[in-house]
């Protein structure tokens, strides 16, 4: 009798066809996974963001300003001016890479001022383009509590 060794070329091609199928299935949800992924730490640095606008402007007893221009978020140091919320040094940067994810925000920013008040108060909307996923946030006037709400179209409820 003769000893088989190794695999016959069907055996073979049922493998491969078995991980191609696998293969199938796997990758498209591999690509849903990174975009909910991304989609989701965007929105966490951005609320993180405005957690960390307030605190600095108290720490610091300086104006901050929170500027949404081109899918970018930037933290700028006001100093003690009430205007020009998109002027003065960049404290911290938040630049949205992605084609998916939108991040704008109603009346350009917002802003606190040293005792963590909202000087100004705007909408900041983050959307993901290709499920319509969006989360939005809002500085309350005179309390300066960053608070978040929900979505539905272009409209923000808090």
């Amino acid at each position: 009798m003769r000893s088989k060794r190794g695999l016959t070329l069907l055996e073979v091609l049922i493998v491969i066809l078995i991980i191609s199928i696998l293969a199938s299935i796997a990758i498209p949800a591999f690509g849903r996974y990174y975009r909910t992924y991304k989609y989701n730490e965007y929105v966490l640095q951005v609320e993180s963001a405005l957690k960390w606008a307030r605190l600095i402007a108290m720490e610091r007893g300086i104006n901050v300003g929170i500027c949404v221009q081109n899918n970018t978020l930037t933290l700028h140091n006001m100093g003690t001016r009430r205007s020009g919320i998109c002027s003065g040094d960049v404290i911290r940067r938040i630049e949205v890479k992605d084609n998916f994810v939108s991040l704008s925000a109603s009346g350009g920013g917002s802003a606190f001022d040293p005792r963590g008040f909202a000087i100004f108060s705007s909408t900041i909307r983050i959307v993901r383009n290709d499920t319509q996923d969006c989360a939005c946030y809002t500085l309350q006037p005179l309390r300066g509590f960053v608070r978040r709400g929900v979505c539905t179209g272009n409209t923000c409820s808090f």
